[in-house]
């Protein structure tokens, strides 16, 4: 945790730290290209502001991504609604969404090494901007900082970063795009898919794809860029939500996290050069037994 903490700053920057630090250019680069995303799939209108608007806050979220050994990958800027502003009953009514179980990709890695099928990643560009609100819902968020303008707000026409019931409404939307593409969801597991030669699972946008071809997994990626899913294409199951995933010798698949240990040792003061020799067992009088003292009682774990 502490060096989750330490890394923050690294990793997921502030706008401050980020339009500040080393590599302002490339979150300001990734910023219009956000925005321009947005603006391109009609995501809101520009309006004015009146008081009787219940105007959400709006938020930038940075982050550095990189691979399991901790090169960087890319950078990334995503505008988000405060959803913790948003009002239940009026600005927003159900949010229920589902991930895919650790049990399932578990299981389909352990598949993968005994039938000696292919796998391969792929990511949804914009994923919660994929649906419309349901009837009933309206909601209106600041202008983006860095983007502003003077007594203007933003009408969401579609679901945004932030919004409590996004999660859910892209959940909804990727289950009716596999359902078009011949894709069945699973009974036990609702981010599980199976069809005639390829099957899914899905982590929110991070989608993996197993097939004994690759034909087959380029035939549905195909079909759902034509029904409308942002598909971009990245490597194998390697390096699936942070994951580095080796194949060794086709017997056996090794998951390491290198990068993320480096950084609890480096945080730690156990990397090279800090490292001090204590002599074991401990240096202080041990604590003894006391036959006089009172009889234990009560539970322990």
């Amino acid at each position: 945790m502490k060096a989750k903490s330490v890394a923050r700053k690294e990793y997921n920057p502030t706008w401050k730290e980020a339009t500040n630090g080393p590599f302002a250019e490339e979150y300001w680069e990734v910023c219009k290209t956000e925005i321009a995303t947005f603006e391109g799939m009609e995501a809101w209108e520009v309006v004015k502001s009146t008081v009787e608007m219940n105007v959400i806050p709006s938020t930038w979220a940075f982050k550095c991504k990189r691979f399991p050994d901790g090169l960087i990958k890319k950078f990334k800027a995503r505008f988000c609604a405060r959803g913790d502003m948003q009002i239940e009953g009026i600005d927003f009514f159900e949010t229920y969404a589902p991930v895919v179980q650790w049990t399932t990709i578990c299981l389909m890695l352990i598949l993968e090494v005994i039938l000696g099928i292919k796998s391969k990643q792929g990511d949804v560009t914009a994923d919660f901007l994929r649906d419309d609100f349901e009837e009933g819902e309206e909601l209106f968020v600041e202008m983006p900082r860095g983007f502003r303008q003077y007594g203007k707000v933003l009408k969401l026409c579609k679901t945004l970063y932030g919004c409590c019931q996004s999660p859910r409404a892209f959940w909804k939307y990727l289950v009716a795009k596999m359902d078009v593409c011949g894709m069945e969801q699973s009974q036990f597991d609702p981010y599980f898919f199976v069809g005639d030669h390829v099957i899914t699972i899905s982590y929110v946008d991070d989608i993996l794809f197993w097939s004994k071809g690759d034909k087959h997994v380029h035939n549905l990626a195909m079909k759902l860029r034509e029904a409308g899913v942002d598909l971009e294409q990245e490597d194998d199951a390697a390096g699936f939500l942070g994951v580095k995933i080796e194949k060794n010798k086709d017997v056996l698949l090794e998951m390491t996290q290198e990068g993320l240990i480096d950084r609890i040792i480096e945080t730690l003061g156990l990397d090279v050069g800090t490292v001090h020799g204590k002599w074991t067992p401990t240096e202080v009088a041990q604590l003894v037994r006391d036959d006089s003292g009172k009889k234990a009682h009560g539970n322990f774990s």
